[in-house]
């Protein structure tokens, strides 16, 4: 499966989830075949979810007396809410006992990725900042009546409601399972084929890493210049690379730095060269 977690609620409120993208076909390395399967237990989904969940608390130190963890299981003898209803325009009922899945696919794939992309809050729903109080009014449309719901924060309280859902760093937010790791690539080739899809794009390592090199090429000062003005800053009138040696800073020592920028800006166009028509 392909996971994204979702921390935010409409309200802003700390609401971790997870969506998740499953296909319906199970791979058997040993036999080199695929089966295709349409039922899902959520029953046992949420009681598995609730099993690991616990279990990944304990282990982090939490939950050390045992009627802690009883506690958690006689509350909740049906597990953990899972809200695993089918997302399907043919499914008006919207049933999750349901075997009738959602044939546009693509919708689910934007579905998940509008969810794995977006802030936890737009712009738009700020209403208003007051200087003189120092509160923000914004508003959000609830989950169970689809109503506008308008509010008013303190600004610092406004800004910790945001701030919690900013990921630590390097901490990925979309994870990929099964034959969809990136250490699986070679099992979801066999898988293309056995479905006779082919690849409309190389997503090999040499690929990526070449694709990511000249991306980060673009950035470059020396790019950006041949790009702007058709000329090599570092290629002497000889022909040749220079190479680096020192570092020169011409506004050391200038009071006004503008007239400076202009003159070399001028002379830079001045030099520039005519670009050959092919």
């Amino acid at each position: 499966m392909i996971a994204t977690i979702h921390t935010f609620g409409r309200d802003l409120k700390w609401n971790p989830h997870i969506h998740c993208l499953i296909p319906e076909l199970i791979y058997s390395l040993k036999k080199d075949k695929i089966k295709t399967f349409h039922h899902f237990n959520f029953t046992k989904l949420r009681k598995t979810f609730q099993f690991e969940l616990i279990r990944i608390i304990q282990e982090a130190g939490g939950l050390k007396k045992p009627e802690e963890k009883n506690r958690l299981y006689k509350d909740h003898p049906k597990g953990f809410y899972v809200y695993a209803k089918f997302k399907s325009p043919d499914n008006a009922s919207n049933d999750a006992s349901s075997n009738k899945n959602s044939k546009d696919i693509q919708s689910c794939v934007n579905y998940v990725i509008h969810y794995a992309g977006r802030p936890a809050m737009a712009e738009n729903r700020i209403t208003e900042y007051n200087k003189e109080s120092k509160t923000v009014s914004w508003f959000y449309n609830d989950h169970k009546d689809e109503k506008r719901h308008d509010a008013t924060d303190n600004v610092i309280d406004f800004i910790n409601r945001l701030i919690i859902h900013i990921p630590d760093y390097h901490f990925l937010t979309t994870r990929y399972y099964g034959f969809y790791a990136n250490a699986s690539k070679k099992t979801l080739d066999k898988v293309h084929a056995l479905l006779g899809i082919k690849k409309n794009k190389d997503y090999s390592r040499e690929t990526r890493t070449k694709a990511l090199k000249n991306k980060l090429n673009k950035l470059k000062y020396r790019t950006h210049l041949i790009d702007s003005f058709n000329r090599d800053p570092i290629q002497c009138k000889c022909g040749f690379i220079m190479q680096y040696t020192y570092t020169y800073n011409p506004l050391e020592d200038k009071r006004n730095d503008r007239t400076y920028r202009k003159r070399c800006i001028d002379e830079m166009y001045k030099m520039r060269l005519r670009r050959r028509s092919t």
